[in-house]
């Protein structure tokens, strides 16, 4: 599953208004495949997964749930380059911006099948 640390949530809680939740995705696009999202939305859809931490919502879709899962959010209050930064240990590479990533998607056809068959 997601998580966010103390210091994203601190963060994303000074922009949200009471009832509002964060939307964290994944979107094709970027130079490795992959792009993370996050936004700042009125309420959860219908068939979202809604996960809470230090009292911020956070929604996903299942399909980004799942590429998400394993992946920590933190906000870097660095000069050069400030902002909500993703850890994610299901990527299988990364572009030099660490904006975009790629994932080894698993495939039926890619598993091994037992002899004979």
């Amino acid at each position: 599953m997601l998580s966010i640390t103390p210091e994203a949530a601190d963060k994303l809680r000074t922009a949200l208004e009471p009832g509002d939740v964060v939307r964290v995705g994944v979107t094709s696009g970027g130079c490795s495949g992959y792009r993370y999202s996050l936004a700042i939305e009125d309420s959860p859809r219908a068939d979202d997964i809604v996960v809470e931490f230090d009292e911020v919502k956070v929604c996903m879709d299942a399909d980004s749930s799942d590429m998400l899962s394993h992946t920590v959010v933190h906000y870097e209050d660095d000069p050069w380059s400030p902002g909500f930064k993703f850890s994610n240990v299901k990527a299988t590479g990364t572009c030099g911006c660490g904006s975009s990533f790629s994932q080894a998607q698993s495939c039926p056809s890619n598993e091994e099948q037992p002899a004979g068959e």
